[in-house]
């Protein structure tokens, strides 16, 4: 009950601090968040119920696509720090972005989409482009923009959301809280959700950022949920294939659907399912729970 209650306050603070009517906002807000409970309800469905390695139809559910390559940040936890190689950094073109807004379409894709990977999206300054352009093709889809929040004022923030960002989600990676983040969430709450970087588990990427030397052998669904697309146009293992050493296909000279469902990523994902880590590099030191990223 409280929960709701908070729910309701949110949107309601956020509605009227946006000025927008009560029926566009909510109707368009209740659409985005029908499709978000969907998803998620018939994803935990067939994990719950182990089907998912015989549901052979599925799509993804979120498509993390990284539009600029470059971040501001260098943090000790992350690949971007200089004690790591560095990989190549680019921007991906906007013919490229808009090429696989438009397969999405065509797939009717009401999933999530993000415009990051290892770059911090808010440095792009086409940003606001590709977000209008996703939102007009995948009218149903939940725009996330993950973000460090260091470039991100009111002006910025009403503009993306205006052509189409459903939620902000930042990660404060200083001591002390930023007021000017503090100000949005106070006046759009419904639209922000800020995290202390001190305040979540650090995940040992690859088994390379902290080299714990953890072995798991639960399942990992990622594989199963999250398409990864760097800014070159390769489709990646994971979000934590920093240096690109899985490719499955480039969305340049390939389909989408076509590299989702191609018999090398079918491989990896038998062997997933099963726990068998070792078998893949990468995987065999990563202590990420498995969970598929909503």
């Amino acid at each position: 009950m409280d929960f709701m209650l908070k729910f309701i306050k949110n949107y309601e603070t956020t509605r009227r601090n946006l000025n927008e009517k009560f029926t566009k906002f909510y109707t368009y807000n209740l659409r985005i968040l029908f499709y978000r409970i969907f998803i998620r309800f018939k994803y935990t469905l067939l994990i719950k119920f182990h089907l998912i390695n015989l549901f052979h139809n599925y799509l993804f559910i979120s498509a993390d696509i990284e539009t600029y390559g470059y971040c501001n940040r260098s943090c000790e936890f992350c690949f971007n720090n200089p004690k790591f190689p560095q990989r190549e950094k680019g921007i991906m073109p906007v013919s490229l972005w808009k090429k696989i807004i438009n397969e999405l379409s065509e797939l009717h894709y009401f999933g999530r989409i993000s415009p990051h990977f290892f770059g911090e999206p808010l440095l792009d300054k086409k940003l606001g482009e590709h977000i209008r352009y996703a939102r007009e093709k995948c009218p149903d889809s939940y725009i996330l923009i993950v973000s460090n929040g260091d470039l991100l004022d009111e002006e910025k923030f009403l503009e993306l959301i205006a052509f189409g960002v459903n939620k902000f989600f930042i990660t404060n990676y200083d001591d002390q809280s930023r007021l000017a983040i503090q100000q949005l969430v106070a006046a759009y709450p419904a639209y922000i959700t800020v995290r202390q970087y001190t305040d979540f588990y650090k995940i040992d990427r690859a088994g390379i950022i902290f080299e714990r030397g953890s072995s798991l052998t639960k399942p990992c669904l990622s594989l199963f949920g999250q398409l990864v697309i760097n800014w070159k146009g390769e489709v990646v293992l994971c979000c934590m294939d920093y240096y690109a050493k899985y490719i499955f296909g480039n969305v340049q000279d390939s389909r989408i659907i076509d590299i989702w469902r191609n018999e090398k990523m079918s491989d990896y994902r038998k062997k997933l399912i099963k726990g068998i880590r070792e078998s893949i590099e990468i995987c065999k030191f990563c202590d990420y729970n498995g969970n598929i990223p909503w």
